[in-house]
């Protein structure tokens, strides 16, 4: 595909969107360097002096590194040339960190090397041993459903092949793992599809609201296969770009997850997915008078008719997966304090605001949810959840919320919230929630 980013020269040089996180250690301070469009391998690690600040600060593509030599001198009093700036620039697009020719050859041998491959590879679990991680996974797995918080031998909800969607997370096993097993345990005791279209957060930039891609996803357990006659039926009910951008599945983590509870709990059920990931529509947060994002985004909206018209048409052989998050706050995550009692309790309370609505099928009030406070817990899942909502209004269905759960770190320095949702008839009317 055509490299959809400007190019700027070295001399007059724009910084990459990055997230620049401010680290101490043993008394040394440097900047953490991550990549949320995931070119740059791992993170890399800056110095905090004048130098590394000013260009921070004005490499925008405007600003030539003599203003960013004025700058550094402005910030420390100390003598620093524009020969100083250029070489540290130099250093700097060796580490990929602005929109420049290396970044552009670096990027596009990335995306023609995922193009190349047969399948989309597992990215989630560092072993080459595959008998080694279904073990590993296999115990992992067990665990799932020895927790305190774990779900029973049968779940309450209506009988037979009665869930339509769910909601599950898509944050590591270690901390999610009991509430992916109430997820996918309505999956494997209410579903029978023969088709799982999973949304994905995508937590990178992109050109496109939704991207979905071809390519089979492998798991520790074998490919889970991608439905090509399905993609085909939602080509021709989506009437905007759906694959150039295809390359993002190959880092994002939030279908694999999917994809291997799917493929472990349903064994040698035969079954397909339809992977899609999604991105933000939290900028509609911000506009005033406020508006529906459906109504005024037209990839949002051809997506959701679209998905509508796959799920009546093909009824409980298809089945909606949201792999979400909600809240990630504490330092980590850029807050000044860490999450304390109080802090949990309020994020709680949030989180069951907007829970509410997803329990009522209500994407709009959900949406809601996020405006007085524009998303201040940054909630990373809103348009996923959004969507599904949507899609499922007008169907008679409830969201009947199984689990929900903060996993707040020994530092309480990160915390990420989570919860599972099984949408399915109305019946029992009870609810079921465990909350850890």
């Amino acid at each position: 595909m055509t490299y959809p980013f400007p190019v700027y020269p070295l001399e007059t040089p724009a910084m990459r969107p990055l997230e620049i996180i401010p680290v101490q250690d043993q008394g040394r301070q440097f900047l953490l360097v991550r990549d949320p469009m995931g070119v740059l391998p791992g993170m890399a690690a800056l110095p905090p002096d004048p130098i590394i600040i000013a260009i921070l600060q004005h490499a925008d593509g405007t600003n030539d590194v003599a203003r960013i030599a004025e700058e550094a001198r402005n910030l420390s009093g100390m003598i620093i040339t524009a020969d100083k700036v250029r070489h540290v620039v130099k250093e700097m697009d060796g580490a990929l960190l602005f929109f420049s020719d290396a970044f552009r050859d670096t990027w596009q041998a990335r995306q023609d090397e995922y193009r190349k491959l047969p399948v989309r590879p597992f990215r989630c679990f560092e072993s080459t041993d595959r008998l080694l991680m279904m073990k590993t996974l296999g115990d992992e797995f067990r665990r799932h459903k020895m927790g305190r918080n774990s779900p029973p031998e049968k779940l309450p909800l209506p009988a037979g092949n009665s869930v339509r969607a769910i909601l599950a997370p898509h944050i590591d096993y270690k901390r999610g793992g009991e509430t992916y097993a109430w997820a996918y345990q309505a999956i494997e005791q209410h579903t029978r599809a023969d088709t799982y279209i999973v949304l994905g957060t995508l937590h990178r930039p992109a050109s496109h609201l939704f991207i979905a891609t071809d390519k089979n996803y492998d798991t520790p357990f074998g490919p889970v296969e991608t439905d090509h006659a399905m993609l085909e039926e939602l080509k021709a009910l989506y009437p905007h770009e759906l694959m150039a951008e295809d390359y993002l599945h190959a880092d994002e983590h939030t279908i694999e997850l999917q994809a291997v509870y799917l493929k472990k709990v349903l064994g040698d059920r035969p079954f397909k997915i339809l992977p899609i990931l999604v991105g933000s529509i939290d900028d509609y947060l911000v506009l005033n008078p406020p508006v529906v994002p459906h109504e005024v985004d037209e990839e949002l909206s051809a997506m959701i008719k679209a998905l509508r018209t796959l799920l009546q048409k093909h009824g409980e052989k298809v089945v909606l997966i949201g792999g979400v998050d909600m809240a990630h706050c504490g330092p980590e995550f850029g807050d000044q304090q860490p999450n304390t009692e109080e802090i949990e309790r309020a994020i709680r309370q949030q989180d069951e605001s907007a829970l509410a609505h997803v329990e009522s099928v209500n994407a709009t009030g959900f949406y809601d949810t996020f405006r007085p406070s524009m998303n201040e817990r940054k909630v990373c899942s809103i348009a996923p959840i959004y969507t599904v909502l949507a899609a499922l209004e007008g169907m008679d269905l409830k969201g009947h919320r199984l689990n929900y759960h903060q996993a707040n770190s020994p530092d309480r320095n990160t915390m990420v919230t989570f919860a599972s949702v099984a949408f399915a008839p109305d019946k029992p009317a009870s609810r079921i929630i465990l909350t850890g």
